[in-house]
């Protein structure tokens, strides 16, 4: 797949892909056109998971979509992520039986338009202090504890 990576801010914008490496192909400055594609290096590019697009310019990337699950493409500047300058991409497993691809988890979150296919979460504490016998067990440890500093 070719994802082209246009930078018309005026500060530079690194991007990260999680679960797969890319290829560089090609950078320059001004727009991309499809005259660009005369341009790429499609024999020794280096294989990364962050690159970065700078003021004015554009990178070009190939990636290989073998991996199976939900990708996340993203820029590493914390406001322009913030902003929504991130994307997700769902490959998906071409085999008809579905083995290699695992469902939902039930506790995943939804939100906005999607919102009403929210699960209720089962919220657990690993160390609730609501019953008697978290608080006779904490006081416990405490006198305990109390009993080796005094005597040590």
């Amino acid at each position: 797949m070719e994802v082209i990576l246009q930078n018309n801010d005026t500060k530079m914008h690194t991007y990260h892909m999680s679960g797969y490496a890319f290829f560089v192909v090609g950078m320059d400055f001004g727009v991309w056109s499809n005259n660009s594609r005369g341009t790429y290096n499609k024999w020794d590019g280096i294989a990364r998971t962050t690159t970065q697009v700078f003021p004015g310019a554009w990178t070009a990337i190939l990636v290989s979509l073998d991996n199976v699950g939900v990708w996340n493409l993203r820029t590493e500047n914390l406001d322009s992520w913030f902003l929504g300058q991130e994307t997700y991409i769902r490959v998906v497993n071409s085999e008809p039986t579905n083995k290699t691809e695992l469902p939902m988890p039930d506790n995943a979150l939804f939100c906005g338009q999607l919102g009403k296919l929210q699960k209720p979460q089962d919220i657990s504490y690993a160390t609730s202090m609501r019953g008697n016998e978290s608080k006779f067990s904490f006081m416990m440890m405490v006198l305990v504890s109390a009993i080796f500093v005094v005597f040590q």
